[in-house]
């Protein structure tokens, strides 16, 4: 499966797509003449046409029929104008779809993983790290299609119609509605009255390359653009006998437009649509098309503004609506008062019914839901349930629905799961200014030899070479406890400065093994205890002036308590990142060599080197706020001590740097990793970051650093020997490959500006 990369690649495909599948029109109006309307209209009916994020100009149009009060009695709709349509057919109102596309995350609905807040909170901060994953099926990889599930799309969707769950002809909603959808098979339109009103609306926008087409009644659906997007026929059907046309698509490119095969491929794929559409068209009586130049189908961050084009458009045509409105109240043609759905209704469960599952067993699946029956619920809270099974990893898809059960108080819960393979193969890649190029090739598997076990193995190959592999085995289906296994080492290759100029160069090998337990301690944060050994050899490479060579090994035991909300791992919008942890460093036994300035071996003890039991704390705090649109507030907190370690750079923090891949590793803008090795330290930074736009960011940091001081020495910390300032500018983007990177620094204490490059994930 193409990686999870926050929906940025399924945006890309819906500019593909839905650009080349609608062009800009020239915005005209074939609306009836005043001298041409009927004396009297029984059912006014309403179309709204697919188009992408340009279909929330949909929405403006909604505020000016309300505010006229005009009460459409069937409503027709394709792709987006099916969510809109059928939204507004089940009881919501213009304002309340407002407020549903300016505060969803549309990102996040388009993406093929869940937000990062519904994975388990250990899982946070390697989510979405890599730009393949390939599934595993017995000895075959599948390769991935090109096209998602849309998970994020039918919890929403199921989340708006729950309830009207009860509803399965669509003739029953508040305001009868149909959408279309298209027939992948032979091309014909597939016009739906009836069944799952989610799963019609679903299938009525599954944009081929982007969303997997929907199985329904046997066939297999995708959107409805393709050959019937303006659906105005449909709302006849219906039985209107007068038509809003609201159109925000696009028509067939010219041949000037045509440069390709690729163009001329699509442009091919959408003839039926062409044809359709005048036909169409040509039954509206009244023919709304905002003009949107400057927006694309994707254009789904600038929802205020497109809605405000629907208003606009519909301004436009104010004249006949006005006399529609007028025709209407004069035959007092009102719809009856339907029974609108209770939208905070909550919902009582008495069982849940799971279908599809083969590797996953029912108390897991029931585990991950943690739902209960005699739960009390609201339609957000199934949502949140299904997105904490899906953030297993274990599934393609999860359709969930709602039934009545045989307690008429109470509703069944039904679940459809297709199944993933267990083991799945994932690829990255990274370079920086300070590693180098890497390549990044993993293994996970979601069930390692039983039920509620996971194991994972990861490896970069590079200048720098590393390795990780873990176990995890649950306690309870829950997983909110469980005791893991971990191996991880590498070798590195880093230099040691003395007054900010290298003296030396080293490279140092680690090996570790570390068993430990670990327990949820809320939705956003989980403790560890446990312990390690630990193996780490030293050998200098530059020998000059004094060096150290050998091995030391020894055991570390640990809590650790970590908190993560931030909404994604490159450039954050929003949320916390917080690392508490309390050591101690026993046992240890080197096995090392010194070698003066004259080249005499000399005993660690001479040069007050002593390798001992010690303590060591560390806190990393990283806060995101955000400041307006298009900008977000940066606040970072970093403070480490080790109580009596007299060990030179063996177990010490090193300070410097801009990316986070290094262990013991506190970041500071001005400085390079290792220059500063020290026992105590306390930083601090502040800085915004502004989204340009197309995943673009800028970010100005400015920091300040105390480090080498003593608590028991306080006052004789001096900002000449103790204190580092620097600040940095750095220009990001937030491609496939991950993050990329270019950063500026400066520190008057070095008096040298640092350039830096990272691109992709580190490991």
């Amino acid at each position: 499966m193409v990686r999870e990369n926050t929906g940025k690649a399924i945006l890309s495909a819906l500019i593909l797509s839905m650009l080349l599948l609608m062009n800009a029109r020239i915005v005209h109006s074939q609306t009836k003449d005043l001298k041409q309307f009927p004396a009297s209209v029984s059912t006014p009916g309403l179309t709204l046409s697919g188009g992408g994020a340009k279909g929330l100009a949909h929405i403006g149009v909604l505020h000016i029929l309300d505010s006229l009060g005009i009460e459409v009695k069937c409503i027709s709709g394709t792709s987006m104008g099916s969510i809109i349509g059928g939204m507004y057919a089940a009881g919501y109102s213009a304002r309340e779809i407002e407020e549903f596309a300016t505060t969803i995350d549309w990102e996040i609905l388009f993406s093929p993983r869940p937000a990062l807040d519904y994975l388990p909170p250990q899982e946070r901060n390697r989510a979405g790290k890599s730009i393949l994953e390939l599934s595993v099926d017995g000895r075959k990889i599948k390769l991935p299609t090109g096209a998602i599930e849309g998970q994020q799309l039918w919890n929403t969707l199921n989340e708006i119609f729950l309830p009207v769950y009860r509803i399965t002809d669509f003739e029953q909603l508040p305001i009868p509605f149909a959408c279309v959808a298209t027939n992948v098979e032979n091309g014909m339109p597939v016009v739906m009255k009836s069944g799952n009103l989610s799963g019609a609306i679903r299938a009525s926008m599954a944009i081929p390359s982007v969303f997997t087409a929907v199985k329904r009644d046997s066939l297999k659906l995708i959107d409805g653009g393709v050959v019937k997007n303006f659906p105005v026929s449909v709302a006849k059907d219906l039985g209107a006998d007068f038509v809003i046309g609201v159109n925000v698509s696009q028509g067939l490119r010219t041949a000037e437009q045509l440069n390709t095969p690729v163009d001329i491929i699509y442009q091919m794929g959408f003839y039926v649509d062409a044809l359709n559409f005048e036909k169409d068209k040509a039954l509206a009586d009244i023919y709304i098309e905002p003009d949107l130049t400057g927006f694309s189908a994707a254009s789904f961050t600038s929802a205020a503004e497109i809605i405000e084009r629907g208003k606009t458009a519909a301004r436009n045509n104010l004249e006949q609506l006005i006399r529609l409105a007028e025709i209407l109240n004069s035959s007092k043609q009102k719809n009856p008062e339907a029974s609108k759905p209770d939208f905070t209704k909550v919902f009582i469960l008495n069982n849940i019914e799971i279908t599809g599952n083969k590797q996953t067993g029912k108390p897991f699946i029931k585990g991950r839901l943690q739902l209960l029956p005699g739960d009390t619920l609201k339609a957000a809270d199934f949502s949140r349930a299904v997105n904490r099974l899906f953030a297993t990893n274990n599934y393609e898809k999860i359709n969930y629905s709602l039934t009545p059960s045989s307690d008429k108080n109470k509703v069944q819960l039904n679940l459809d799961v297709s199944e993933k393979p267990v083991n799945r193969l994932l690829l990255a890649v990274n370079f920086s200014s300070f590693n180098g190029i890497g390549l990044i090739a993993g293994w996970k598997s979601s069930k390692f030899l039983i039920d509620n076990t996971n194991a994972y193995a990861r490896v970069l190959i590079g200048k720098n070479p590393a390795y990780e592999a873990g176990i995890s085995a649950f306690t309870s289906y829950n997983q909110q406890s469980w005791i893991n296994l971990t191996s991880k080492g590498f070798s590195l290759e880093f230099p040691v400065y003395e007054n900010f100029n290298i003296v030396s160069n080293y490279r140092q090998s680690r090996v570790e093994f570390i068993l430990a337990g670990n327990t949820i301690t809320g939705q956003n944060s989980y403790i560890s205890f446990g312990t390690s050994f630990f193996l780490q050899n030293l050998n200098p490479k530059i020998l000059s002036g004094l060096t150290i060579k050998g091995h030391n090994n020894g055991f570390e035991s640990f809590t650790s308590w970590t908190h993560h909300t931030l909404n994604r791992n490159a450039f954050p919008l929003s949320g916390k990142k917080i690392r508490l942890r309390l050591s101690v460093f026993h046992n240890q036994n080197p096995d090392l060599t010194a070698t003066n300035y004259e080249g005499d071996a000399v005993s660690l003890s001479e040069l007050d080197i002593h390798i001992n039991t010690f303590i060591q704390s560390i806190l990393s705090w990283e806060s995101y706020i955000p400041a307006g649109n298009k900008t977000t507030q940066l606040l970072r907190f970093q403070g480490g001590y080790n109580f009596s370690n007299d060990g030179s750079f063996i177990n010490s923090f090193n300070v410097g740097g801009t990316s986070e891949f290094l262990s013991k590793q506190f970041l500071f803008s001005g400085i390079n990793e290792y220059e500063i090795i020290t026992n105590a330290l306390i930083s601090g930074a502040w800085g915004l970051q502004y989204h340009i736009g197309s995943n673009v960011y800028a970010t100005g940091l400015m920091n300040a650093l105390a480090y080498d001081f003593s608590l028991d020495k306080l006052p004789q910390a001096t900002y000449n020997r103790n204190i580092v300032l620097g600040t940095s500018l750095s220009l990001g983007y937030l491609s496939l490959l991950g993050p990329i990177e270019l950063t500026f620094s400066y520190s008057p204490q070095t008096d040298a500006i640092i350039g830096y490059v990272n691109l992709g994930w580190s490991f």
